[in-house]
């Protein structure tokens, strides 16, 4: 019998990073270390195929990338019909814990609401919202005898996103008024939604995703306190919105990245807040011929916005490039979430990434490009001059016109889109989407990479 005990630092030396170097260079036999395994990402990021301790002690203070908590509201959207109220309950009833409605001009919230405990639940009112949604939200909390401060969620009062989407620009008259008017009564409800989402969907990269939204939210502060209220109540009406997409690694950081800048932000003003992120999955990933593939991609995406640290996550269904869709679908989108809570306890893990020498890395990387971004959109006046002089639909075109042409030669794979394809696709009839005209200029219009492999108009 051996009764040596096993001591790790004797028994196991360390080798130093250029010792490890060395012997995969030996491995690769002959071939260049950066040309075979060092791959750029969207970004421009240099990913290395390893990542060491001494990564990590290069990193200033990566503790500020680090979220405070990795719970999440399962969020289901639903349209203004007839049956939405219906549907609302049931969703509740299996695993939703917050709801999102689209609405109409003529919505009416006592009804869409009626029996919706909307003080235990964070709403997001988006679609066509304007004073009256909070009217009528005052009648609604009479109705259910609750306080208006027992409301959260947000009304997505979001001008500056819509011009971006449509190509024009909108006043900020509105949401300053309404901001006046409601902020204090509805104290945990937000009003402002800064949308990035919307560059997802345009082909945009992750790190432009950060830029847009940074540089939104600091022309929101420049023009709204021009108009008499105060950076404090401006920066708490705030709440953002990212796509996430299958860039597992990457979509996580973008998480921490964000948050780290938009607190770095908030700092230059003097208020100390934490950012409420909604997240959703990116609808330019979903294809069309074999839809039930969209459910890995939706899955991936959802495990990154989860593990990045977001509050509110919405997975769309698998068919949601469709004009209808299924009950099914909704209910496997909705289920997705609940094993990544209740099976996986991803929101159990407080930071999961946390650590992570590679992701700790990208977070820091990330930061920097998007940084330097954002500041090259202030250096041409702000958000709204940057999209007027067309130079952030210029960015987001290129970096959608390399993804295309990699998709097309195969150089990055969509499963059941360029690999693995069926010979038909699902027999159903597309959303017709048109694209904004762009008043202006030129808005950012959604697409779907699959489109190209499919004969039909992008959604």
């Amino acid at each position: 019998m051996n009764d040596s005990k096993l001591d790790i630092s004797t028994d196991f030396h360390s080798i130093s990073d250029e010792q490890w170097k060395a012997l995969v260079e030996k491995d690769l036999k002959g071939k260049d270390f950066a040309d075979t395994l060092v791959w750029r990402n969207d970004n421009g990021i240099l990913l290395q195929p390893y990542y060491r301790t001494s990564d990590l002690e290069k990193i200033k203070n990566p503790e500020r990338f680090r979220s405070i908590s990795n719970d999440w509201v399962i969020q289901q959207d639903f349209e203004d019909r007839k049956d939405s109220n219906t549907a609302i309950l049931a969703a509740l009833e299996r695993g939703a814990t917050g709801i999102g409605l689209h609405l109409k001009e003529r919505s009416n919230l006592s009804s869409l609401l009626s029996e919706v405990y909307i003080d235990a639940i964070p709403v997001e009112f988006k679609g066509e919202v304007s004073e009256n949604t909070l009217k009528q939200l005052i009648e609604v909390a009479k109705e259910k005898s609750i306080p208006l401060s027992s409301i959260s969620g947000v009304v997505a009062f979001k001008p500056l996103s819509l011009s971006a989407e449509l190509g024009s620009n909108q006043s900020l008259d509105q949401l300053a008024e309404v901001i006046k008017g409601y902020s204090d009564q509805f104290s945990h409800l937000k009003l402002i939604q800064v949308d990035a989402s919307i560059v997802k969907n345009a082909g945009g990269n992750e790190s432009q995703e950060i830029a847009f939204a940074l540089a939104q939210a600091n022309e929101y502060i420049d023009r709204l306190t021009d108009k008499g209220i105060p950076v404090e109540k401006v920066i708490a009406n705030f709440s953002f919105k990212f796509a996430f997409g299958t860039s597992y690694f990457t979509e996580i950081a973008k998480v921490r990245a964000f948050r780290f800048l938009i607190q770095s932000l908030y700092n230059h003003y003097g208020v100390n807040a934490v950012a409420e992120i909604t997240a959703t999955t990116a609808s330019i990933n979903y294809a069309v011929k074999d839809s039930y593939t969209n459910l890995l991609r939706a899955t991936t995406a959802a495990m990154s916005a989860a593990v990045g640290g977001c509050d509110r996550l919405v997975v769309l269904p698998h068919d949601v490039p469709f004009e209808e869709q299924s009950a099914f679908a909704e209910r496997i989108a909705r289920n997705i979430q609940v094993v990544l809570q209740e099976e996986a306890h991803l929101s159990k893990v407080k930071d999961a990434a946390a650590g992570s020498y590679y992701i700790e890395q990208i977070s820091d990387d990330l930061a920097k490009k998007s940084w330097e971004l954002f500041q090259a959109v202030e250096s041409m006046g702000g958000f709204t001059l940057s999209l007027s002089k067309h130079k952030f639909q210029e960015l987001i075109a290129i970096n959608a016109a390399e993804v295309l042409s990699d998709l097309k030669d195969k150089k990055r794979i969509l499963v059941g889109v360029n690999k693995y394809e069926p010979a038909k696709r699902d027999g159903k009839k597309l959303k017709s989407v048109s694209a904004a005209s762009g008043k202006d200029y030129k808005a950012l219009t959604p697409i779907r990479w699959s489109t190209i492999f499919e004969g039909e108009a992008a959604i």
